[in-house]
């Protein structure tokens, strides 16, 4: 009896990234929602988190108070 021939090993084809569409302007109730949000200092969509970004920078020690939005916790104390 023959060998058979060696099956035939598909080549991937990369995939291709879609292209880049215009995004429509956000509508009018959207812009005055992220108005609001940023005059009372709220992390908005799409924008880094400061205060995230602050207490994640910084050294983590078990005896230190931390304070978060503007209350101060102690080690152990519950939110």
């Amino acid at each position: 009896m023959a060998p058979h021939p060696p099956a035939p090993v598909p080549i991937p084809v990369p995939a291709q990234a879609p292209a880049p569409t215009h995004l429509p302007a956000d509508p009018p109730i959207y812009k005055a929602v992220l108005s609001l949000w940023a005059s009372q200092g709220r992390t908005l969509p799409g924008h880094r988190d400061q205060e995230w970004a602050r207490l994640a920078s910084g050294p983590v020690w078990a005896d230190r108070t931390v304070r978060v939005s503007g209350t101060l916790v102690r080690p152990g104390e519950a939110r």
